[in-house]
């Protein structure tokens, strides 16, 4: 049977218009193949909130649902963390570091967040994703300009960002990523924590503002359960992009409800 409209059964949610969680399942336009708007879906808390809201059409509601048991993390061997720490005239991001904070300033972010050098693309740094376990769990390889700062692009404008697993080429490996500088909880009795969204900002925050303990979620959609979880005991400061404070602000009232609470009793 051919039906005019399905369920999306990828893994991408979008915001019920009934409890205004990011829960809800769109349908699709199997003759398009564009999503519907917002005003039809399945919320996926269907205890706590029931939304469903169908088309008109055909319909296809049926599916087979098989488990898959979840793939180990996979991990970084360290000593490519230690071998990764050397050629810091030949690390853009370092030599601007240096340019504004000084050397004894630089060495200190260094040791603390483990940057490291790359020879992926001349000039080239590496953010070291180590988790709590200090288990490194990703490698990010960035390109920053020596003078600005600022990311360097190439003539598409596409900036330079690379992986030690894709330099490596480990297909099999399993990402499973986590906070940049997350390993740094264990090492300090500060219960606040500040979190952006670029590893840059975090690093030289880490200088303007030593009282507290700086990460970075290395993505705009790094504001998650997910990489907020190891962080449930530690007050967050969250400081997003001017373009994502929405977002991260929806996100923290779907986390915290007694934040929630606080400003719906101002």
């Amino acid at each position: 049977m051919n039906y005019k409209y399905t369920l999306d059964t990828s893994s991408k949610k979008y915001r019920c218009k009934k409890c205004n969680k990011t829960t809800l399942v769109k349908f699709i336009d199997t003759e398009t193949g564009e999503k519907m708007n917002s005003d039809f879906g399945r919320c996926d808390r269907q205890s706590k909130c029931g939304f469903f809201e169908i088309p008109k059409g055909k319909l296809n509601t049926h599916f087979e649902y098989v488990y898959e048991k979840p793939k180990k993390t996979s991990y970084h061997d360290y000593s490519l963390v230690s071998k990764s720490g050397r050629n810091y005239k030949q690390n853009n991001f370092i030599q601007f570091v240096k340019s504004l904070f000084g050397s004894d300033e630089t060495k200190k972010v260094i040791e603390k967040y483990l940057i490291g050098t790359s020879k992926k693309w001349n000039g080239a740094n590496v953010f070291w994703q180590i988790d709590t376990n200090q288990k490194v769990r990703h490698g990010k390889i960035m390109l920053y300009n020596v003078d600005t700062g600022k990311r360097q692009k190439n003539k598409l404008g596409k900036a330079y960002i690379s992986s030690v697993r894709s330099v490596m080429r480990l297909k099999d490996y399993n990402l499973n990523q986590c906070l940049f500088g997350l390993h740094l909880i264990n090492e300090t009795e500060s219960r606040t924590v500040a979190l952006t969204e670029s590893e840059k900002t975090a690093v030289l925050m880490s200088i303007f503002k030593p009282q507290y303990v700086w990460l970075a979620t290395g993505s705009k959609n790094g504001f998650k359960y997910k990489y907020l979880k190891p962080l449930r005991d530690y007050k967050i400061i969250g400081f997003p992009d001017k373009s994502e404070y929405n977002d991260w602000s929806n996100k923290a009232i779907e986390l915290n409800p007694s934040y929630s609470r606080a400003l719906n009793n101002r």
